[in-house]
């Protein structure tokens, strides 16, 4: 909402005097762009769009590091490692569960033994973060 429309939430009596008003309108200006600016913000701590430097950090601050993706792991490899890490740690343990802490595409099989092969088609599986008794065959 702009400032113009919170200033017409002010009741009709408030609304005549203009010094009030200003004031109102130059507080409200300064709370305007502070949403401006912590939208620009939430951007660039986004591991969505961040790149470079600022996805080591964000990746960092998850206690993870751009070497263990691969020395020359691309941002979109190393993304894709973040993102495959986090599903990872959401996974209830189950072989149900599995399917949401791999990439789309891959095949799996429930060994029925409590263990489950995946096949990762195409996929680079030194960038696939396993789970514990998860078998990977090429």
């Amino acid at each position: 909402m702009d400032v113009e429309e919170y200033l017409k939430l002010f009741p009709g009596e408030s609304r005549e005097h203009p010094r009030f008003m200003a004031f109102a309108e130059a507080v409200l200006a300064q709370v305007s762009d502070l949403q401006a600016l912590i939208a620009d913000m939430q951007s660039g701590f986004s591991i969505a769009y961040a790149e470079g430097a600022q996805l080591d950090a964000l990746a960092e601050a998850l206690g993870l590091r751009r070497y263990d993706a691969g020395r020359n792991a691309s941002d979109g490899d190393f993304r894709a490692y973040i993102l495959r890490k986090l599903a990872l740690r959401r996974w209830d343990g189950t072989n149900e569960g599995v399917s949401a802490a791999l990439p789309e595409g891959v095949a799996e099989t429930d060994n029925q033994d409590g263990t489950v092969t995946v096949s990762p088609a195409g996929i680079n599986t030194e960038l696939l973060p396993v789970p514990a008794g998860v078998r990977v065959s090429s």
